[in-house]
């Protein structure tokens, strides 16, 4: 993937609809994770606001469950995990919104002033 400054969107290109490691977009559950949120939806904004939100709302924000692990990072793993933090999350809404035919990738920035509990 590529760089892009802050306020700027890449342009669509092929591998942003490829299955990779951690975004096995073509795995069987993460396809059919996809197909049963979008099912009825015709709109490609549709199939993307429903998948935000089922993963949002249907896998459990956990910060506690950081771990190295790099199978814990893949869109199926994150599917079958309790819960999971915001990177894990990512993945599997860029596996899931590219298993139905939206170029979608993932965007990181460092957070900064970032207020926590002293346990996190």
């Amino acid at each position: 993937m590529i760089f892009t400054p802050s306020g700027t969107s890449p342009e669509p290109r092929p591998e942003y609809l490829e299955s990779t490691q951690f975004i096995d977009s073509d795995e069987a559950g993460v396809r059919a994770f996809a197909e049963r949120v979008t099912r009825g939806e015709t709109t490609a904004v549709g199939k993307a606001v429903k998948l935000f939100y089922a993963v949002r709302d249907g896998v459990r924000y956990d910060p506690f469950e950081i771990n190295l692990e790099e199978g814990l990072y893949t869109a199926s793993n994150v599917l079958k995990a309790k819960g999971a933090f915001c990177i894990p999350k990512a993945v599997l809404l860029t596996a899931a919104v590219r298993a139905v035919g939206i170029h979608a990738g993932i965007g990181l920035s460092d957070v900064e002033n970032h207020l926590t509990t002293e346990k996190l």
